[in-house]
């Protein structure tokens, strides 16, 4: 076989209380990914001591080895749940991804959701941008040395991917599969799994639709997710409240009931949103500014120093993919 086709080897680590989808998101999107008819990616599957494990859910999971640190597997995906917990402290498991992460080639490091934690407990996230789900916010505080954004879908910095979580787990993987393989694959991937190819925004745009989603006023849905579609067209007050049929001061009134902010400040989490999707494909920054809605690019700059406390070149240096 061309040695470019060879299929690349992943490690899957599996444990007691891992959440089953943040093994079969990513596990399925590689095993989909094919060049020429030919598989790309093998999988194997490995606990600590080699026995089967018992997930979140209930659902048993056999391993087909013990995890070392002789494997010669490329990669080393860890997943997430509640039982990586129990994994953060193992000293052996640290020091075995400390070795991967030491060694010499192209092999990864990837994490889904809480999974970036043990990756950081080894240390191997120091001084790398990194995110994980955002109910983990608290535990993330014991890693001061890694750069967190928790308002991430995923983070790639050298031979480090991580991702927020549960359904992230898939984005990561076809970005990878895409970095490897070219877009013609990764598209075919998607369209077979009928996802999208590529999210962009962050989890807080995901938690902007769910309240949408739950709001006691049909209206304020509709408005929320014509403002997330259409982030560049003109969103005032008065436009907003004219779009929803409520005059700005109801308006306001059930934007900070359902969404605990003023109208003004959540368009501008949109926008900032949206802005920071279209800056991982290296758009022009004055493009970036138009096309998210900020129509010029120090009010941009202003809204990224208002979110983040940081400029807009700062921020691409802390957290843009490569």
């Amino acid at each position: 076989m061309d040695k470019q086709l060879s299929p690349r080897s992943i490690d899957v680590l599996v444990f007691d209380d891992v959440n089953l989808l943040d093994v079969a998101g990513p596990v399925q999107v590689f095993k989909t990914a094919r060049i020429n008819n030919r598989r790309k990616y093998e999988m194997r599957y490995v606990s600590l001591d080699g026995a089967a494990v018992r997930s979140c859910c209930g659902l048993r999971l056999d391993a087909d080895a013990r995890l070392c640190d002789t494997s010669s597997s490329d990669d080393l995906l860890i997943p997430g749940g509640v039982g990586v917990d129990a994994l953060i402290p193992d000293e052996s498991l640290r020091r075995i991804i400390h070795d991967r992460a030491a060694r010499a080639g192209n092999g990864r490091l990837i994490s889904i959701c809480s999974g970036a934690l043990v990756l950081a407990a080894a240390g191997v996230l120091d001084g790398h941008a990194a995110t994980t789900h955002w109910s983990r916010a608290a535990d993330v505080r014991n890693f001061a040395k890694v750069a967190w954004d928790l308002d991430r879908i995923s983070t790639t910095q050298d031979r480090l991917f991580t991702s927020a979580g549960v359904a992230t787990g898939i984005d990561l993987a076809l970005a990878i599969i895409r970095a490897d393989c070219g877009p013609a694959v990764a598209l075919e991937v998607a369209r077979e799994l009928v996802v999208q190819l590529r999210r962009t925004g962050g989890q807080s745009q995901y938690a902007i639709h769910l309240a949408g989603q739950f709001s006691q006023d049909d209206a304020l849905t509709r408005l929320i997710e014509q403002v997330v579609t259409n982030p560049q067209s003109d969103w005032s007050l008065e436009v907003l409240a004219d779009t929803a049929g409520m005059n700005p001061r109801t308006l306001s009134r059930h934007f900070k009931r359902d969404l605990q902010d003023t109208p003004a400040q959540f368009v501008e989490r949109v926008r900032v949103d949206h802005a920071r999707g279209l800056l991982q494909e290296n758009l022009p920054l004055k493009q970036v500014a138009k096309d998210s809605g900020f129509g010029d690019l120090q009010r941009m700059r202003r809204a990224f120093q208002r979110r983040f406390g940081v400029r807009v070149s700062e921020y691409l240096t802390a957290f843009g993919d490569i």
